[in-house]
């Protein structure tokens, strides 16, 4: 594949044997040490790659939320080649745009699991998708149906999560939310607030798999039930209907004139998934789950 700009160099996805990081490495094709026959990749669709879509978490940066020298050169080297490189999470604005900051490196990032899309250069928001009312309470009385209290991730200047009085997500979660949450009505806050998501994070998965198995019903919410790396056991999510991560990176695609071919996505993650398969080129990060490597 050929990278935007740059007719002399090639882009080579490898990943590391020992840990499940992010490693696109640029190379130039004359370098016979790097070179390779240019076809290293089955599924190569012979596209100009303009956008690199990455997931962050297990994949471009460690275990602390830092950026590690080597993902932060070859980030640099794309952009510098005219590649934009985004940032595709389930974490919230707050915590990536200061995490970003600190490696000196803003990238427009697909956030929340795809329902929010802000350009961190620009401060410009390209996307949003939040819950309607109806199915925001819908999705909460779900939830408590099967005796779990969610966390709500809303739009708000100075919090980023509303739980309850007696929330169900782990004590570990809480405290690392600290400031960030605060206590509320959750019907209320479904009913009048922006809401993006909800989650529990840090339970069983028989405790979590019953209310995952009746929210996953058609036209419903999108729903992610998956190994949480952070607090252990399994953690939830639940995004509003037919949101995914690759719903903000296409939103970011059409903006720019960006087409599904010329879109290189990296992940290892179960909320990785469309991503990669809508991507005109995927990466799945050796050591993620098994589903995200099988359509890479």
């Amino acid at each position: 594949m050929r990278i935007a700009g740059t007719p002399d160099v090639a882009l080579c996805a490898e990943v590391r044997e020992a840990t499940p990081v992010w490693s696109c490495v640029l190379y130039r094709t004359d370098d016979p040490e790097r070179r390779g026959d240019g076809n290293r990749r089955t599924g190569d669709n012979g596209a100009v790659i303009r956008l690199v879509a990455t997931d962050l978490d297990g994949t471009f940066w460690d275990a602390d939320l830092a950026l590690p020298q080597a993902h932060l050169v070859a980030a640099r080297e794309l952009i510098e080649a005219g590649v934009t490189v985004l940032a595709a999470t389930s974490r919230r604005p707050r915590v990536v745009r200061r995490q970003l900051t600190e490696a000196g490196l803003l990238l427009p990032a697909v956030l929340i699991d795809g329902a929010l899309g802000v350009d961190f250069r620009s401060d410009e928001r390209f996307h949003q998708s939040c819950f309607d009312p109806d199915a925001a309470l819908e999705t909460l009385a779900t939830f408590r149906t099967y005796g779990l209290d969610p966390c709500l991730y809303i739009e708000h200047r100075e919090i980023d999560i509303v739980v309850s009085e007696s929330p169900s997500t782990c004590a570990d979660h809480l405290a690392y939310l600290g400031s960030v949450a605060a206590s509320g009505d959750l019907a209320a806050t479904a009913a009048a607030a922006d809401v993006y998501a909800f989650s529990v994070l840090g339970l069983s998965r028989e405790r979590l798999e019953t209310v995952a198995e009746a929210l996953a019903v058609a036209d419903g919410p999108s729903v992610v039930l998956y190994p949480e790396p952070d607090y252990g056991q399994f953690g939830l999510i639940v995004s509003p209907p037919g949101v995914s991560k690759w719903t903000g990176v296409y939103a970011y695609c059409r903006l720019h004139d960006i087409e599904p071919e010329e879109v290189l996505a990296v992940g290892d993650g179960l909320n990785d998934i469309t991503m990669l398969r809508q991507a005109g080129v995927s990466v799945g990060v050796r050591g993620g789950d098994p589903e995200a490597i099988a359509v890479s």
